[in-house]
């Protein structure tokens, strides 16, 4: 089973149980400047956090406490969570 994420701009990726994922929460500014600290990397196959009956469920608690994410291995694109518009499950 997958997931598509739609987003505001009508852009949508698709994320499989095995797609690997990082999640990041933005930090205030501190001395050195602004960081974003991780909070979540791996999948619904190898994390518990994820390891829910239903993916999607998995995806909306992550997606609905944490403030960007990525995926895959490259972080070659970044999304904010708030531009998620709806999760569709997939077969």
């Amino acid at each position: 089973m997958s997931v598509k994420v739609h987003f505001s701009n009508g852009e949508s990726i698709v994320i499989s149980e095995e797609t690997r994922i990082s999640a990041w929460n933005s930090l205030d500014k501190d001395p050195d400047g602004y960081y974003a600290e991780g909070v979540f990397s791996g999948s619904n196959i190898d994390s518990p956090d994820l390891g829910t009956s239903y993916q999607h469920i998995g995806l909306m608690g992550l997606f609905g406490s944490t403030d960007w994410f990525a995926i895959g291995l490259d972080f070659k694109n970044t999304y904010k969570t708030s531009a998620i518009v709806s999760l569709e499950e997939t077969p």
